[in-house]
């Protein structure tokens, strides 16, 4: 019986070692997948930011404003739109 004492208190450690083994790969494994997630939105945030920089804002309002001053009623046609899908996307549903 001593033998199958010793013998099992082997077989766990073993167990036990590739459970840790598989703990810490498994470890690795997550580790180095959120760095590369990471890394990818990282490098998005700073490509967006840099398109929004090279945005020039008071050039785009000159526009909008010239166009809705030579076209009021598509302007206005265009706002009514707009105003009703946002309407539609924020109208909170109780049926469901």
């Amino acid at each position: 019986m001593e033998e199958t004492t010793g013998t099992t208190a082997g077989a766990a450690a073993d167990t036990g070692a590739q459970e840790g083994s598989r703990f810490t790969k498994a470890k690795e494994f997550v580790s180095d997948k959120y760095d590369a997630a990471s890394d990818a939105v990282r490098n998005q945030y700073n490509r967006a930011k840099e398109k929004i920089d090279d945005v020039d804002f008071g050039a785009i309002t000159d526009q909008v404003r010239s166009y809705v001053r030579s076209n009021p009623g598509k302007a206005l046609l265009i706002s009514v739109g707009v105003g009703f899908l946002i309407g539609l996307l924020l109208r909170r549903d109780h049926e469901e």
